[in-house]
């Protein structure tokens, strides 16, 4: 849905790399580029979090789409051919992650693409109004694209701003949130990223990674592979952040989640997302 087939190839591969670079936080979020949080019951187990990353809501309400040169005219024509490419009619899995969600009272975290927002305005709002909590993963995916400079990691994360406040008609709407694509440190673009991560913070806005994984966008094609990957990648870690992904053929991303969620429960830990950490 809101992410494309095309799109999270190149991410995989440097993840795989980096997937243990991460920091860890106080609680499990679980990432269908949507992020999940599910965390273990001990209490006071967002305040460090919330603490870090002190969201300046005053200087990001400055940021608006005069702020940077538009993209989406030469990315929506792309995104528009790839999903006749890749599916012939688009199929869209999110409607089934949702209702799955509804279903056992989870609330998730999607970090959406701007791109895909604008083809899928309708399931961006079911999102909203169902209670997720609606961060942004960039516009195009395009790891060239994005990494030429700081300013163009920052236009990325505008456009998809805009795009996500044109789908819900709300202009006041506000992420304050973003997830780097291929996570916010290491790899070929780190110098990049770097200067990015400052820029974000002079705004006020917060990135987040993950720290566990269910490789469904590797080769991961099973439910039986995708909780084994989880298990394996979650270790004996209290505080988890799930990376899965509701890309157009991740069929097993939606016969694995039941399995998750009812996982974490019997291990005790309280699904959350941001609306929940930022408060």
């Amino acid at each position: 849905m809101l992410y494309g087939m095309e799109d999270y190839e190149e991410e995989f591969n440097l993840a795989k790399k980096n997937k243990l670079n991460i920091k860890k936080v106080s609680l499990v979020i679980l990432i269908i580029v949507i992020l999940f949080i599910v965390v273990l019951s001990t209490g006071s187990i967002i305040k460090s979090y919330k603490k870090e990353a002190s969201l300046d809501k005053e200087n990001t309400q400055n940021i608006n789409e005069n702020n940077v040169e538009t993209i989406s005219e030469k990315n929506i024509k792309k995104s528009s051919k790839n999903e006749i490419e890749y599916n012939g009619t688009p199929k869209d899995v999110t409607p089934q992650i949702l209702d799955i969600l509804k279903e056992n009272d989870v609330k998730a975290t999607f970090f959406v693409l701007g791109a895909r927002v604008q083809l899928y305005p309708n399931t961006l709002k079911r999102e909203f109004e169902e209670g997720h909590y609606i961060a942004n993963h960039g516009y195009s995916h395009k790891y060239s694209q994005i990494y030429e400079s700081k300013d163009t990691v920052f236009q990325e994360f505008i456009e998809c701003e805009n795009s996500i406040k044109n789908a819900l008609g709300n202009p006041d709407y506000n992420s304050y949130l973003f997830r780097f694509p291929g996570g916010s440190s290491g790899g070929h673009y780190e110098n990049i990223k770097a200067e990015a991560r400052e820029l974000f913070r002079n705004y006020g806005i917060a990135y987040t990674n993950w720290n566990c994984l269910t490789g469904d966008a590797e080769n991961k094609k099973t439910k039986e592979a995708c909780m084994q990957e989880m298990l394996e990648t979650k270790r004996n870690q209290n505080s988890i952040v799930l990376l899965m992904h509701d890309a157009n053929d991740k069929q097993q991303t939606v016969e694995t989640l039941p399995d998750i969620i009812q996982y974490y429960k019997n291990e005790g830990y309280t699904f959350k997302n941001f609306y929940e950490i930022f408060k």
